[in-house]
Order: C-alpha cells, then sequence, then structure tokens
C-alpha cells in the first residue's frame, strides 16, 4: 500500500507521540509513505476501480498499483438546500446555526454534524457532541421549557484511527488536557466494529449478521 499526501506529515495538529505512533504502525504494515509531495497529474482510471494504476509524484517517484481511492476535495454535500428556501447557506456551503445549534431563523429546526457552520473538525464524533446538545434542548422544549444548551468548542482535538481490526493510533481529551489513545483503546471504542453496536442498540436493533442479505 502507498500513501501519498501534500503535507508533509501525518495527522497535522495532533500530539506528536500521536504521529509516531502511527507511523511505526504503518511501517510494520509495510505501508509506503509520500508526503510534502502531490500527483503530477490524477490516474487515468477511476478511483476506486481495478485497473493498471501508474503515477508520478512531485518529487518523480513513479508509483504503479492496482487500485487507487481519492481521500481528498472533501466538500460539503448541500445541494439540496442550495436554493436557500430553508435559510441562505455560507459561503462554504453550510448551515449558519445560533449556539443552541438552531438553524437561523428558527426555534425548533436544527443543524448538527457536517453541513453546520461550526468550526468544529468534519468528523462523526463531534457530530455525536452536536447530537447531545439538540437532545436537550429538545427534550426541554417538550416539557414545555425554554432550551438552554449551547454548544461550545472542545479545546482538544480527537481522533480514533483504526488500522484493521486490532491495530490504531489516537488522541482523545482527558482533564489534563489531550492524550494518545492505545491501539487497544481505539479497537475497544470504534475499530472492533465501527460503532455499529453502539448505534444498533440505541435504535433497539440487534445486530445483523454480516453474511445476512435478506
Amino acid at each position: 500500500m502507498v500513501v501519498v499526501d501534500r503535507t508533509d506529515q501525518l495527522l497535522p495538529g495532533f500530539l506528536p507521540e500521536v504521529q509516531d505512533d502511527l507511523r511505526r504502525q504503518l511501517d510494520k504494515l509495510g505501508v509506503e509513505l509520500h508526503l510534502g509531495t502531490g500527483l503530477t497529474a490524477p490516474p487515468t482510471i477511476d478511483a476506486g476501480r481495478a485497473g493498471h494504476v501508474a503515477v508520478t509524484t512531485d518529487h518523480g517517484d513513479e508509483i504503479v498499483a492496482d487500485i487507487w481511492f481519492r481521500a481528498f476535495g472533501v466538500r460539503t454535500t448541500t445541494d439540496y438546500l442550495a436554493d436557500g428556501t430553508l435559510t441562505p447557506l455560507t459561503e462554504q456551503a453550510t448551515v449558519p446555526v445560533t449556539e443552541r445549534l438552531n438553524v437561523q431563523g428558527y426555534d425548533h429546526v436544527y443543524a448538527i454534524g457536517d453541513i453546520a457552520a461550526l468550526p468544529d473538525p468534519k468528523m462523526a464524533s463531534y457530530a455525536m457532541t452536536h447530537a447531545e446538545v439538540v437532545v436537550q434542548n429538545i427534550t426541554a422544549q417538550l416539557a414545555g421549557d425554554q432550551p438552554g444548551t449551547v454548544w461550545s468548542p472542545t479545546a482538544e482535538r480527537r481522533i480514533l484511527l483504526p488500522l484493521g481490526t486490532y491495530g490504531g493510533a489516537g488522541q482523545l481529551p482527558t482533564p489534563d488536557g489531550a492524550a494518545p489513545a492505545t491501539a487497544q483503546m481505539v479497537y475497544e471504542r470504534k475499530g472492533a466494529d465501527l460503532f455499529t453496536a453502539k448505534f444498533a442498540s440505541r435504535f433497539n436493533n440487534p445486530r445483523r449478521p454480516i453474511n445476512d442479505r435478506d
């Protein structure tokens, strides 16, 4: 496996020990890293399709592979709101929200996760934090009270990055600041099932076998 990235380090902005741990595990897995460089031209075959892939990096390295995956060019998918009927979107195509995560101009409409115009990273764990704020505010409204729970930015960045089922690196907030997460912690919290068991239990649905296709 080969990873090409224009940034010159893994997980920029995270603790150095987290970056080092990730690199150590990738090296052990035989992953070849080309950091601080890009491709002179994109592959001629579509991403995610098996076929002959041959590219050259800005540093002149030639890479040949059987398939490639695009991990750049992320954009917020809010096309269904682009007409402004609900609210005008920001320049970043996100939905403007209040500190209680109401869509601006509405008392009973909320936005969370990637589409919300918040400085939080576009990651699932932050969306779950947003959801907790909204749940508390909706619960208050249903009880006839004024919603009073507000969103506040998280000081410490967090991530759980599985490498296969049992490996991985991560960073989690603690009372004393950010701290590295061990591979065991990554496995227990995410790597074992990518949160599927957690959400299945929340919706009162038993986990279905992977091979159950009916």
